[in-house]
């Protein structure tokens, strides 16, 4: 009975984060300097703004692998872009003029070069335009983003795809993967309670819940759908949960390894433990 599933939700889910415009914040990375600086380019066919393509010298202290509802399968999740944040994420708003200056000074001269394509942003004009937060200010990141742990599943789809992702070994070092606003997620610094959610998210009759009330398309994950699944928090000496949260990670493992003649028995597994 679907019916059963719907109640309180301990957990609140979030959007990903809005780097945009994408010619602006995707990079590629070219090079990686020996002092830790890379060479970039950005990515202006990427998205629909008009900007201009530029490669420059930047520090990498504000690049992070990202990753965006086209990278996440069921149990599987790899950033496909790197994103430059500039997003202070305790304030809320980009990180002072006279900080990045100061702390980033060759990311600081390539947002420069974009001043007036980022001011005339509509994101901006309506968020930080009256603050007069500085002009590189992006949305929808905070302290969350970069939490230890997060459950991402594509916004964009007509089923539940969800995935646990932490850091990501990059060129330039471990680095927290950032999901983008075309992902919602969950959360957490505890890696079981991360894969406690995964497997109750990824479960046949939670998925079936989700498709009773919301239509397939630009909003079927969208964090508000999950404010009707009624989900336990996380309860580390719960057997159930701690099962689930087991689970969860042969899973991820099958999948890396691409085992998926065994996924299916682990997923009515899972199926069991959530019903």
């Amino acid at each position: 009975d679907l019916a059963a599933l719907e109640g309180y939700n301990a957990y609140k889910a979030k959007l990903g984060a809005r780097v945009e415009p994408y010619g602006v914040f995707w990079l590629s990375i070219k090079e990686v300097l020996s002092n830790g600086d890379l060479i970039v380019s950005n990515q202006p066919e990427l998205g629909k703004r008009k900007v201009q393509k530029i490669t420059e010298r930047i520090e990498s202290d504000l690049v992070f692998p990202a990753t965006r509802g086209t990278d996440i399968e069921r149990w599987h999740a790899m950033p496909g872009i790197y994103v430059l944040i500039t997003q202070d994420p305790k304030l809320r708003y980009g990180y002072p003029e006279e900080i990045m200056k100061f702390e980033w000074p060759h990311t600081y001269s390539y947002l420069l070069k974009f001043r007036q394509d980022l001011l005339n942003r509509a994101m901006y004009k309506k968020y930080h335009e009256e603050s007069g937060h500085p002009f590189y200010s992006q949305y929808n990141i905070a302290e969350y983003s970069f939490s230890r742990y997060r459950v991402v599943w594509k916004r964009m789809a007509n089923d539940i795809f969800a995935a646990v992702i932490s850091q990501h070994k990059t060129p330039f070092g471990y680095k927290a993967v950032i999901p983008t606003d075309t992902t919602s997620l969950f959360a957490t610094e505890d890696e079981h309670e991360a894969h406690y959610l995964c497997a109750v998210m990824n479960s046949a009759p939670v998925r079936d819940f989700i498709k009773s009330y919301s239509s397939a398309g630009r909003g079927f994950g969208a964090p508000s759908v999950m404010n009707h699944v009624g989900i336990q928090k996380f309860d580390p000496n719960n057997k159930t949960h701690q099962k689930l949260a087991e689970l969860s990670k042969t899973l991820h493992a099958l999948k890396a390894e691409n085992k998926l003649s065994d996924i299916e028995k682990y997923e009515k597994e899972v199926c069991r433990a959530v019903c």
